[in-house]
C-alpha cells in the first residue's frame, strides 16, 4: 500500500472513523487503485457509513448489503464504481456538506424532502439532478463533452409532463433509468442505459401490464405492453441483443432519450431516415409519398411496422406470400390498375435477377473446385448483388423508369456471367482433353517400352 494511503488509514483510526476489523476488511476488499483508495479514505462520509457499530442497516454501506440487511442501493462496490465517484464527486456532491466533515451538517437535512415524502413524491428528482447537469460552468470541470440540456428536454417529454405537471410519480425520471449510487457511463456494458440494456430498462415499466394500467395513447387507447417482446424478435432487436451490434436502434434511438415521446406520424419517416437515408430520399419523391400524406399514413411504419420489424425479403412483393401491396392497392387505387401491375413487375424482375445471381454464385464454387480462375466471374456475381440491392431499394420510389435502368444492367451482368461460365467450362474441357491425350500417350509409351524390354530379354 502506498505510504500516503497508509497515512490516511492511520488518520482514520486516530479519528475513530475506522474502528472495526470488519470495516477495514470491507474497504480493502474493494481492491481499488491507489488514487481511488486515497479518494475513498479522504471521504469521512464513506468511512462513517461503513462502520457497522455506528450505523443501522438502513444507512450501512456494505459489499454484500443483503447479508447485513442494508438496502441494495447501499452496495459499497457500486458506490466506488459510480461515475461521479470516479470523477472525484462523492457523497457530499449530492447530499451536501464536505468530505472532511466529522459531523452531519445541517445542509444535509435541508437538501431534499424527508424519506417518506421523497419516496412517495418523485417530482423533486429532475430538478435536483439538474442543479449540476444543467450548469455548463459546473459540468465543464468534470465532463465538458456532456450535454447540459437534458432537463430542458425532459420537461417537454411525456415522462416529464406526467411527473412535473401531473405529479405522477410512476413516470420515469433520472433515477429510474440511471440508478442511484452505482451510476455508470453509458458505454459500460453494466449501465442500464448501455445500448444493449436500454430495451430492458424501458421494458421494466413498459412491458409491465400492471404498472402501465390506465395509461393511454394519443387516440385514447390503452398503451400496449408487448413492445419489448416484439422488439426482441425484430431485425433490429436480433442485431442489437443477439449479435451485439450497437449500431442497431434501441428504444431511445427512435423515441429519444431525455425528450422521449412517441414519434408523430409526420416525423416517423425522419426517424427512420436517420439510418435508412437512401430509401427515405427515394420515397420522398414518389407517388406513394403523396398518397401517404393524403391519407395521413405513417411512412415507413405502414409497410414495415414499428417494434416487430422483420427482415425484408422479396416475398413482400409476392401477392401469394404477402398480399400487403395488393390489398392496399385494391382498396385505395381501384381506378389505377397500373399500381398492381407495377408491383407485379417489380417482383417478377427482382425474382429473375435473384435466381440468376444465385445460379452464377453456385457456378463460382463449382468452377473453383475444378481449379479454374473464377475471379472475373466472382466480380460479375458481386456486381449482380449490388444491382439487386439497388433494385430492391428503388422500389421505394415506385418508378419503373429508374428501376428498368438497373434491371437492364443486371441482365447484362447475367449475360456476361454465363458467357464467363461457358468460357471456363470450355477451358476445363480443353484441359480435360489434353489430360486424356497425355495419359493416352503415356500409356502407349509404357506399352512400347514394355515390348522393347521383352524383345531385349528374348535376345539374351
Amino acid at each position: 500500500m502506498p505510504a500516503q494511503a497508509k497515512d490516511l488509514f492511520n488518520d482514520a483510526i486516530d479519528n475513530e472513523l475506522l474502528n472495526e476489523a470488519s470495516q477495514l476488511r470491507e474497504l480493502l476488499s474493494l481492491a481499488l487503485s491507489p488514487s481511488k483508495l486515497e479518494l475513498l479514505m479522504r471521504d469521512n462520509c464513506v468511512l462513517c457509513h461503513t462502520d457497522p457499530e455506528a450505523q443501522d442497516p438502513e444507512t450501512l454501506f456494505w459489499t454484500d448489503p443483503e447479508a447485513v440487511g442494508s438496502p441494495p442501493h447501499l452496495n459499497l462496490r457500486e458506490v466506488v464504481r459510480d461515475v461521479h465517484f470516479r470523477r472525484g464527486l462523492s457523497c457530499s456532491g449530492c447530499h451536501g456538506g464536505t468530505p472532511t466533515d466529522e459531523d452531519m451538517a445541517d445542509e444535509i437535512y435541508d437538501r431534499w424532502p424527508e424519506a417518506p415524502e421523497r419516496h412517495a413524491d418523485r417530482t423533486w428528482i429532475p430538478d435536483f439532478c439538474a442543479r449540476c447537469h444543467s450548469d455548463p460552468a459546473f459540468m465543464r470541470r468534470f465532463d465538458p463533452s456532456l450535454a447540459t440540456d437534458q432537463y430542458a428536454k425532459y420537461r417537454e417529454s411525456l415522462h416529464g409532463k406526467l411527473l412535473l405537471e401531473q405529479a405522477d410519480s410512476k413516470a420515469a425520471q433520472c433515477v429510474s433509468c440511471h440508478g442511484v449510487h452505482g451510476i455508470r457511463d453509458s458505454k459500460s456494458p453494466r449501465s442500464p442505459v448501455h445500448p444493449r440494456n436500454v430495451p430492458y430498462t424501458c421494458g421494466a415499466c413498459h412491458a409491465d401490464a400492471d404498472y402501465m394500467k390506465g395509461y393511454k395513447d394519443a387516440a385514447g387507447d390503452p398503451l400496449p405492453t408487448n413492445q419489448l417482446e416484439e422488439f426482441e424478435t425484430s431485425v433490429h432487436g436480433r442485431a442489437l441483443l443477439e449479435r451485439g451490434d450497437t449500431g442497431a436502434p434501441a428504444c431511445n434511438d427512435c423515441h429519444g432519450n431525455h425528450a422521449a415521446m412517441p414519434p408523430e406520424i409526420a416525423s416517423i419517416g425522419q426517424v427512420c431516415r436517420t439510418c435508412h437515408s437512401g430509401n427515405g430520399e427515394l420515397f420522398e419523391g414518389s407517388k406513394h409519398k403523396k398518397a401517404f400524406e393524403r391519407n395521413g399514413w405513417p411512412e415507413c411504419e405502414k409497410c414495415h411496422g414499428n417494434h416487430a420489424i422483420a427482415r425484408t425479403d422479396d416475398s413482400m412483393l409476392n401477392e401469394k406470400s404477402n398480399p400487403l401491396c395488393y390489398e392496399c392497392h385494391r382498396e385505395n387505387a381501384e381506378d389505377n390498375p397500373d399500381c398492381i401491375r407495377t408491383a407485379e413487375y417489380f417482383y417478377a424482375s427482382i425474382s429473375t435477377l435473384a435466381t440468376e445471381q444465385k445460379s452464377l454464385a453456385e457456378q463460382v464454387h463449382q468452377l473453383a473446385e475444378k481449379g479454374l480462375d473464377v475471379e472475373p466471374l466472382a466480380a460479375t456475381v458481386d456486381d449482380m448483388e449490388d444491382t439487386l440491392r439497388q433494385s430492391r431499394s428503388l422500389i421505394h420510389a415506385f418508378d419503373r423508369s429508374e428501376f428498368e435502368k438497373i434491371e437492364k444492367r443486371g441482365h447484362e451482368a447475367a449475360r456476361q456471367g454465363w458467357e464467363q461460365v461457358e468460357a471456363a467450362e470450355g477451358e476445363y474441357r480443353f484441359r480435360l482433353t489434353g489430360l486424356r491425350v497425355a495419359i493416352g500417350f503415356m500409356i502407349l509409351l509404357s506399352v512400347a517400352l514394355y515390348l522393347k524390354i521383352r524383345e531385349m530379354e528374348a535376345r539374351t
